[in-house]
This record gives C-alpha cells, structure tokens and sequence, in this order.
C-alpha cells in the first residue's frame, strides 16, 4: 500500500487556480467534506471512483496528480533553488 502522510490533499489544493483538468479535480476534492486525510492510493482511487461514477476522464487525472505527487516525494531528485 502506497502512503504518503496526508500531503496529496493540501498538494493539490495549491492547484486550484490551474484551468485545467488536475485544477477541476483540485477544486472537486477541496470542497469534498468526505474526501481521505490520508494518501493509500487505493482508498483515494476508491473514493473517487464511487464519487465520479467511475469516469475514465476524471481516474485517468487522479492516476496523473498521484505520479506527479510520487515524483514530487522521490528523494533522488535534486532541490530547486534560486539563482
């Protein structure tokens, strides 16, 4: 089981503004009350599904948010910084 510690959520929060489709899943999720606190794939994936009816569209955006948010956790990448 794939945990990150609850960072998906406030991860994707800071994508709101974005017009696009992690944007709208972004906005869908901040106003989702019952959305999980914590970051086990497989629950999220579940949850979404249930609340999407299963649209291929909407899962196929979740399953890019979470590898962006996998990358963005892998130790091997170098730190930005400013120049």
């Amino acid at each position: 089981m794939n945990k990150y510690h609850g960072l998906l959520k406030p991860g994707l929060y800071a994508l709101r503004a974005l017009t696009s489709p992690i944007g709208d899943l972004a906005n869908d999720i901040a106003k989702d009350e019952d959305f999980p606190d914590e970051d086990y794939f497989q629950e999220l994936w579940d949850h979404i599904s249930s609340k999407c009816k299963a649209n291929s569209d909407i899962l196929e955006t979740f399953a890019l948010a979470w590898s962006y948010y996998l990358a963005s956790k892998d130790p091997s990448r170098p730190t930005p910084t400013n120049t």
